[in-house]
C-alpha cells in the first residue's frame, strides 16, 4: 500500500511540476513602427498586460511595415498595434474612407489571409487597433477582454491629449502609466 501512495505521489509530480514552469520564461513581444502614435498605445497595451496579469511584455520597434510584418511570419511577436490605413496598403487595397467599412474588411482578411485577429480599435483619428496573432490569443485567452478595458475607456479627444503630451517631450510610458492609474485600470 505505500508503495502504490509513494507512486502516486511521483506521478503527480511528474504530472504538475512540468505544467508550473510553463508560463516562466514567456514574454508577449508587442512589435510597432518606430512612431510615437504606435509607441504610445504599445506603452499603454504592455504596462496593462504587465500590471494585471504579471506577464512580461516588450515592445519591439521595426523600421517599416515590411520589416513589421515579416517578424510576425517568423513569430517573433505576438502582438502589434496597427491602424486601418496602414493596414490596407499592406492587404493591397486602396484607403477607405469609411473607418468601420475599412475595420471590418481588414478584421476579415487579416484573419483570413495572416492567421491575426483584429480586437477592437482605440481611439485615434486613424483608427489604430490591437492585433494577435492566433497562437497568441490561444496562449492568452483572458488578453481581448483585458484590451477591451482600455478601448472602451479611450476615445479620440482623450487619446489626442495624452499624444500631445508625448509630442510636448513627456516620455509615453510615463504617459501611458498616469493614464491607466487615473483610470483606475492598474
Amino acid at each position: 500500500m505505500k508503495r502504490i501512495h509513494y507512486l502516486l505521489i511521483v506521478a503527480a509530480f511528474l504530472v504538475f511540476v512540468p505544467m508550473s514552469d510553463a508560463c516562466v520564461g514567456r514574454i508577449l513581444y508587442i512589435g510597432i513602427p518606430s512612431s510615437p502614435n504606435e509607441q504610445l498605445l504599445a506603452e499603454m497595451v504592455s504596462i496593462l498586460i504587465n500590471e494585471r496579469t504579471g506577464s512580461n511584455v516588450k515592445i519591439l520597434f521595426y523600421k517599416d511595415s515590411k520589416e513589421l510584418y515579416n517578424a510576425v511570419k517568423q513569430g517573433q511577436i505576438g502582438m502589434l498595434i496597427e491602424n486601418t490605413d496602414r493596414a490596407m496598403e499592406v492587404l493591397g487595397k486602396p484607403k477607405e474612407t469609411n473607418m468601420k467599412t475599412a475595420y471590418e474588411l481588414i478584421k476579415s482578411e487579416y484573419r483570413k489571409n495572416l492567421n491575426l485577429v483584429w480586437l477592437e480599435p482605440f481611439g485615434g483619428a486613424q483608427h489604430y487597433a490591437p492585433v494577435l496573432t492566433v497562437e497568441t490569443l490561444t496562449n492568452y485567452p483572458a488578453l481581448p477582454k483585458l484590451i477591451s478595458k482600455l478601448t472602451a475607456a479611450l476615445n479620440n479627444e482623450t487619446y489626442a491629449k495624452l499624444f500631445k503630451s508625448v509630442k510636448s517631450d513627456e516620455k509615453p510610458k510615463k504617459v501611458a502609466k498616469d493614464y491607466l492609474k487615473a483610470k483606475k485600470l492598474i
